[in-house]
């Protein structure tokens, strides 16, 4: 029997409330705030599509490994590649460094960084690129520091000692130091010198520290001044600034001033000092200086001879020695000092003292023996096998043996020529541009185009017979110097000479008169009263020879590029 439910009879029979009898159906899969107003599918969970992103895992065991072996490999490479870019750095620049000591020689005991200042120092004054010049102020801050190394007794300077308290402040005396620290000592010294010529209006604004030429410099000394280039900085205040490199004078003075030099060095050392003071138009101290040269000279070579020197000291003429004795031939030094006392004084306008100096040092190397047993000629050259190249590039270069100290007189080479060559054109300089009266006008003019003339055939005879070996370059080039001088200055005087005989021909023209050679002619060029007729093309006609003879040595004077072009230069013309 089935189970009955016992519930009162009231319970059974009491209407539904109003809620269950409702329009609205109950859908028990929602609840009431999701099934009011919507029709939608059921959301059950297990009725649910589970949308989920699947995740990897990318830093996995063996990526780790292989990321940490890729990390290895890269720093290996790129340490590799460092060090072999590094390698041909060095390779490099020590190539360049070998270069530079083979034109440069610089002394072995000298420490590394002097050496290579004084190679980049060098090398920027020399330089040879056309598209940009020497950087004075590179060369002055390079050279400096060598000679601040060299006479730093904890550097390059161990030994050196200092000048008198009587010398220049800063004079040193090396005469305890070897010859070839001595040497470089001067070169460096003759470069610092020379740098701080072209360097010597610069100045360094000590507020924004900035070197520029006093050009710019706004101040009473400078009225004028240039605009300043840089947009970076305001342009300098005068009383802001301080000169930035030493004064030549101060230089010059330590040079002639040091113990230690040599009298040749004295005297290139006077003579480069006496052309800055008369570049700056200092001529009195300029002559005081080449005379105290010729003086030196003079007292050397009597000294050594145990003679007196062939020098006239009053009028500094020499006293030519018909006996040939090789004592009485004026040495190089003399010969060097004399030379440039001439053409100073020349240049200066004293031409009376001038030209008997010049034609006496003429007359001196005119007699010059072509041999001397006091000297000792260069042994030949080993030719040097391919075994022997090898070692000596592991080797360092041996430092250049002295050069001679000018006590004995020159041979009369090929180069002794051409420097008698430049001498006969001095000597018609000064004649062509002689102050005479009229009539004695055209006689200087004709001494100094003859002399002129036999300038140029002696020097392009010399150049032709040279070889173009590297022993004979320093006599080609002063052979060449003077052909190309010789050329340009009988040029310019027969070209004077060819407008004046054009203009006097036009007069003659319109004067026919004054080709009758009984009547005068108070305004004739010769200060004759008489034209030849073949007078009135004489310099025309030389015209055309100069030109022809211009044309012939142009193969002369020019200087084809030789040697290495690097590996490339097959490739070029």
């Amino acid at each position: 029997m089935r189970p009955r439910l016992l519930l009162p009879r009231g319970e059974l029979a009491r209407p539904c409330s109003p809620a269950i009898h409702s329009t609205t159906t109950r859908f028990f899969t929602q609840s009431a705030s999701v099934r009011v107003g919507t029709r939608t599918r059921p959301q059950l969970g297990f009725l649910n599509v589970p949308v989920t992103t699947q995740q990897y895992r990318y830093l996995t065991t063996e990526r780790k490994a292989r990321l940490k072996q890729d990390i290895k490999q890269g720093i290996k490479i790129t340490s590799y590649l460092w060090m072999a870019g590094a390698c041909c750095f060095a390779i490099a620049f020590a190539l360049v460094q070998e270069t530079l000591e083979a034109r440069y020689p610089t002394p072995h005991e000298w420490s590394m960084l002097s050496r290579i200042f004084f190679r980049g120092a060098f090398c920027e004054r020399d330089q040879t690129d056309p598209s940009r010049t020497t950087d004075w102020v590179h060369v002055t801050n390079w050279i400096k520091s060598v000679v601040d190394r060299l006479e730093d007794p904890g550097i390059d300077g161990k030994g050196l000692k200092d000048a008198p308290s009587d010398r220049p402040k800063g004079t040193r005396d090396i005469s305890t130091m070897s010859e070839n620290w001595r040497r470089g000592y001067y070169e460096a010294m003759m470069l610092y010198a020379k740098a701080a010529e072209n360097v010597e209006n610069w100045v360094t604004d000590k507020t924004q520290n900035l070197t520029v030429p006093n050009d710019y410099v706004i101040g009473p000394s400078n009225p004028n001044p240039r605009p300043f280039p840089n947009e970076n900085y305001r342009p300098p205040q005068e009383d802001d600034c301080v000169p930035t490199f030493e004064s030549p004078n101060e230089i010059y003075m330590r040079i002639l001033s040091t113990e230690g030099l040599t009298n040749r060095q004295r005297i290139e050392a006077g003579l480069a000092y006496a052309t800055w003071l008369e570049f700056k138009q200092i001529t009195g101290p300029a002559n005081i200086i080449l005379e105290n040269a010729v003086d030196l000279a003079a007292s050397e070579q009597a000294s050594l001879t145990g003679g007196q020197a062939p020098l006239d000291t009053k009028t500094y003429t020499l006293v030519n020695d018909t006996a040939g004795a090789g004592h009485h031939h004026p040495s190089s030094n003399l010969l060097q000092s004399l030379t440039a006392l001439a053409t100073f004084r020349a240049r200066n306008g004293d031409v009376s003292s001038a030209l008997p100096m010049l034609v006496s040092i003429l007359q001196a190397r005119k007699t010059l023996p072509s041999t001397d047993p006091r000297r000792i000629p260069s042994l030949p050259q080993k030719r040097q096998t391919w075994a022997g190249a090898a070692l000596a590039l592991l080797k360092e270069p041996p430092y250049p043996d002295p050069p001679e100290d000018g006590t004995l007189p020159p041979l009369r080479d090929a180069k002794e020529r051409c420097e008698e060559a430049a001498l006969s054109l001095h000597i018609g300089e000064i004649m062509y541009t002689a102050k005479s009266n009229t009539s004695g006008a055209a006689h200087h003019r004709e001494e100094g185009l003859g002399w002129t003339r036999e300038a140029v055939d002696i020097a392009e005879e010399q150049l032709r017979g040279l070889s173009n070996k590297s022993s004979a370059m320093s006599a080609r080039l002063t052979c060449r110097e003077c052909l190309a001088a010789g050329l340009e200055n009988w040029t310019m005087m027969v070209s004077r000479l060819a407008r004046e005989e054009k203009a006097r021909k036009e007069e003659l023209e319109k004067n026919p008169d004054l080709l009758n050679p009984k009547k005068t002619s108070w305004w004739s060029f010769w200060g004759q009263g008489e034209h030849k007729q073949e007078d009135l093309n004489r310099w025309a006609a030389e015209e055309k020879v100069i030109a022809e003879r211009q044309r012939r040595a142009a193969d002369l004077l020019e200087e084809l590029p030789t040697g290495n072009r690097g590996f490339l230069s097959f490739l070029q013309a």
